[in-house]
């Protein structure tokens, strides 16, 4: 789960395989990532039924990326709903919260 949650219920998916950014992965590595990012949303739009998921990587702080590890987010998008600051700007969640939507998200894995 993301700290600084755009949306509840915005989930990271991170590889095993240590890297910077996408354009550092193995190529093996990332079909296992995103194998596990769509797995991974579809646990999401099960669990919480978003009206929409974003699914989104950055590679570099030019292109927003502010922590340095390969790390994909998946965001559900909920009608009427904007999205909350990218990066640490907005505030930090709630753990307890944060840990009731990872039950949810992670009883239909």
């Amino acid at each position: 789960m993301d700290v600084f949650p755009q949306s509840d219920g915005h989930t990271l998916v991170i590889p095993k395989a240590p890297s910077r950014n996408l354009l550092e992965t193995n190529a093996k590595d990332i079909g296992r990532l995103f194998g596990s990012v769509q797995r991974i949303a579809k646990a999401v739009e099960t669990a919480l039924k978003p009206d929409g998921i974003v699914i989104t990587q950055f590679n570099g702080a030019p292109a927003g990326q502010t922590v340095f590890h390969t790390h994909v987010h998946i965001i559900p998008r909920y009608e009427g709903t904007s999205l909350g600051a990218h990066g640490g700007a907005g505030d930090m969640a709630d753990m307890g919260k944060l840990q009731e939507l990872a039950a949810k998200i992670s009883a239909e894995l």
